[in-house]
């Protein structure tokens, strides 16, 4: 039998709820400023802590990045889990609508990505292997669809996947210009029609 201590589960829950209200706070803060300009005062003030109290939770800014990260990458893999060819595609314009609802999100996004370029940005490993990430998996999806006779016979597979990454990031820019002036899904799925045989 352990005799290992254990927290009450209302402190668990209570933890959990702070943390979450501290994401919440970094998103804010670096949809606003971004990584670089970001600051941990700042965060802990819109969370209401004390800068170690915000500390107690996470260490660094580049903990609460990684924490805001994972948590987006956990929500898209939702999407896009055990689905192949034209399922994969559908995932793909479920997140196009994600990203159009929560334009706070999708700003932090595009800011820290431009940031990102630059080599020593705490960030770039991360965004370089996002791209790859995202560009290889669209293109698996339009070669699935390609086999199962789904894609017309004069479009490229990893051509589309580039193009299509290349349309999802300038409709997230103009969005944040323009909001609500336009579907992104709609777009997109536009987009798609063009290079299929199969409705979408």
């Amino acid at each position: 039998m352990s005799t290992t201590p254990t927290k009450p589960r209302g402190e668990y829950a209570k933890t959990a709820r702070r943390r979450d209200e501290i994401v919440t706070a970094a998103l804010t803060v670096f949809s606003s400023s971004g990584f670089v300009n970001a600051s941990m005062s700042e965060i802990a003030k819109r969370s209401g802590l004390t800068l170690p109290g915000l500390r107690h939770h996470f260490e660094s800014k580049l903990d609460l990045l990684q924490e805001v990260i994972f948590r987006r990458e956990l929500d898209a893999n939702e999407h896009l889990k055990g689905r192949i060819g034209i399922d994969l595609l559908r995932g793909l314009l479920e997140i196009a609508d994600r990203d159009q609802k929560d334009p706070g999100l999708t700003q932090m996004y595009a800011m820290l990505a431009a940031e990102a370029t630059d080599p020593e940005h705490p960030a770039n490993e991360y965004f370089r292997g996002r791209y790859d990430l995202v560009v290889d998996t669209v293109h698996r999806a339009f070669r699935e669809a390609a086999e199962d006779g789904a894609l017309r016979p004069e479009s490229d597979p990893a051509g589309l996947a580039r193009s299509y990454v290349a349309l999802s990031d300038g409709l997230q820019l103009q969005a944040l210009y323009r909001p609500g002036s336009f579907s992104q899904v709609q777009l997109t799925r536009e987009f798609l029609r063009q290079h299929l045989t199969v409705p979408l």
